[in-house]
């Protein structure tokens, strides 16, 4: 049913505002998303911060490395729209209790923080942890295997053409007791679906805006769409 469909907002709302920041994750509340989406790095002092990049020139104009800078260096750099890189913690104010959380790591060396963070403020049942980094994500299971788990899966042929590739992971995110995989969504089809929920997995897709590519993946059954126009979702997916 389309009800059940999570509703991502990728970066927030970031049609609405600078993607990734405290504006753009309020217009992803306001607007209605189930989730949001974000991404996470570590800086020089150790504070977990929101950014999609390493380096911060394409969102700031500034450039610098997150892991080389301080937070108080981060903070003087301007996102757009007066906007601040955030962080983690000043996302959970803001967000807590009225929005789900999906969180992409981005760097190693922040797993015990982020679980840390998630522990104390109660956010376990609310969280979506995702990863490339599919190392990190083992590590985010040792240290609290209640957090729903979904490895994000390259964009490479092995997707595209390879059934017995595709299969072998969702079969190993299953063997991993986690909550599903997040594929592209242009990788993804009916079969594979299934196939995952044969395993109770969940498919939440990336990152799909056109109405059409949106009614097709519903058609085909899919748990999840991550998009950067939540309004256009809300459409199709008769919210």
């Amino acid at each position: 049913m389309k009800q059940d469909i999570l509703l991502i907002g990728h970066r927030g709302a970031n049609k609405e505002a600078p993607e990734n920041t405290l504006k753009s994750f309020q217009k992803a509340i306001d607007l209605g998303a189930d989730y949001i989406e974000f991404d996470i790095h570590l800086s020089k002092d150790r504070e977990i911060v929101i950014m999609h990049d390493d380096n911060t020139y394409r969102t700031t104009g500034h450039q610098g490395i997150i892991k080389q800078m301080t937070l108080s260096e981060l903070k003087a750099l301007d996102c757009g729209e007066g906007e601040q890189i955030p962080t983690l913690q000043e996302l959970i104010h803001l967000a807590k209790n009225k929005i789900g959380l999906q969180c992409e790591i981005k760097a190693e060396g922040l797993v015990i923080d982020l679980v840390k963070i998630l522990k104390k403020e109660a956010l376990i049942e609310n969280t979506i942890v995702s990863s490339f980094k599919h190392g990190e994500l083992i590590k985010v299971q040792q240290e609290e295997p209640r957090l729903k788990i979904a490895p994000l899966e390259p964009t490479g042929t092995g997707w595209l053409t390879d059934w017995i590739q595709k299969k072998k992971i969702i079969d190993n995110a299953a063997k991993q007791n986690y909550y599903g995989v997040h594929p592209l969504y242009r990788l993804v089809n009916k079969e594979l679906i299934e196939y995952a929920h044969k395993k109770e997995l969940k498919v939440n897709v990336w990152t799909v805006d056109s109405k059409r590519a949106m009614e097709k993946l519903i058609d085909q059954g899919i748990d999840g769409i991550i998009t950067n126009d939540i309004q256009k979702a809300k459409k199709v997916l008769n919210r």
